[in-house]
């Protein structure tokens, strides 16, 4: 753990001292077993605390794009995950329950002046007992979860947006898994029950834009509501998450209809060997993150995808293949990613990492090949 319990008086009349808290939240909420790690840990003598942790990940990409032009790049981006700061906040525990607070600030490797690309992600409170844990603000989604804790592109760079991208990239965001977003939400953790654990939550509704819906004529008069179910045992893991949504027209300008999915994965390690996988099927919105669709309400898409890893000491090795299918428009949108990738842990805090990537597609966004190195510190 990093710690300072040399704080000036004239900042907090209160004495710090040195206090662990757990780190890891917005991988925890992702499904992804964090690395170790520590934080910047500090506690009041009335029992607050406060605790700060992220990663700063920093990936080289040489590709070779087909569309929208034939072009050769080289490019110095983050990954999937953003360079990130989390803080979070722990006020005493009092009658059995914590609340705490968490925040989150992301930002992307734009050239020049950074404000554009500095944003939050999460801003919410938990509440825990014996109940459980209850989140009340924004924060990542339910449904494809924990689909995206996959080794390859949680950790890694993943589908490039384009030879300049400077935004986080899209690991497997349509040719894997639908991607669960930040969004506000409540939402409810049960305990484990014996490996068994459940969230549900409500969440803000998806919307038409404004291009769909220029008379403002759809309403939202439910939340999206959102679910899944995990099993979790010693290198074992099964999942199912679910979520729906209506989106009605006041005046009859187009038929209400209901967005919706369902996916199901799991994972299993032996060793070193891992191996993991996930199908999600959704109607009524994209195959990537939740869009409204005004004209073809019932296109439905379809993602899967399979990952092998084997860890080698303070190595891994990863290989993995997933597929994308959206029937909206002229149906011609399926794709596909072929990943290779090896992590080393070169300390507990710094991981060197290679990926090299095939991407097809039937889209107009065109096939590409990209050779990939990075690094990461977590801290």
């Amino acid at each position: 753990m990093i710690d300072n319990n040399k704080i000036p008086t004239a900042y907090n009349k209160t004495v710090f001292r040195k206090v662990p808290i757990a780190a890891a939240i917005s991988l925890l909420a992702l499904g992804v077993a964090p690395p170790v790690m520590a934080e910047v840990a500090l506690e009041t003598e009335d029992g607050w605390k406060v605790g700060f942790n992220g990663h700063i990940p920093v990936f080289a990409v040489v590709g070779d794009y087909d569309k929208p032009a034939d072009e050769d790049s080289f490019n110095i981006t983050t990954g999937f995950n953003p360079a990130t700061l989390q803080t979070n906040l722990y006020a005493p525990r009092q009658n059995g329950i914590q609340v705490s607070g968490h925040f989150q600030m992301n930002a992307d490797f734009a050239v020049g002046d950074a404000a554009l690309n500095f944003r939050s992600r999460v801003a919410e409170i938990a509440v825990a007992g014996d109940f459980g844990t209850v989140n009340i603000g924004k924060g990542f989604g339910i449904y494809g979860t924990p689909a995206i804790g996959d080794n390859g592109s949680a950790l890694g760079v993943g589908l490039i947006g384009s030879p300049d991208s400077v935004a986080a990239t899209a690991g497997r965001i349509g040719n894997g898994y639908f991607y669960a977003n930040f969004n506000p939400r409540v939402m409810y953790t049960s305990n484990s029950f014996g490996g068994l654990q459940f969230k549900v939550g409500i969440f803000t509704p998806t919307k038409l834009s404004a291009a769909d819906d220029p008379s403002g004529d759809a309403e939202y008069n439910l939340p999206r509501f959102e679910g899944n179910l995990v099993y979790s045992t010693d290198g074992f893991s099964l999942w199912t998450s679910a979520f729906t949504q209506d989106v009605d027209s006041r005046t009859g300008v187009f038929d209400s209809y209901t967005m919706s999915g369902i996916d199901f994965g799991g994972s299993v390690s032996l060793g070193g060997l891992g191996v993991r996988g996930n199908y999600a099927m959704t109607s009524g919105t994209g195959n990537g993150v939740y869009a409204a669709r005004f004209d073809e309400q019932e296109a439905d898409a379809s993602q899967w995808y399979v990952e092998t890893t084997y860890d080698i000491g303070s190595t891994t090795l990863g290989v993995s293949y997933g597929e994308g299918e959206d029937d909206i428009g002229t149906g011609e949108n399926d794709t596909d990613l072929t990943m290779i990738f090896a992590r080393y842990a070169v300390t507990d805090a710094l991981t060197l990492m290679v990926e090299a990537q095939a991407y097809g597609t039937q889209t107009s966004a065109g096939d590409y090949n990209a050779f990939i190195v990075g690094s990461q510190l977590t801290f």
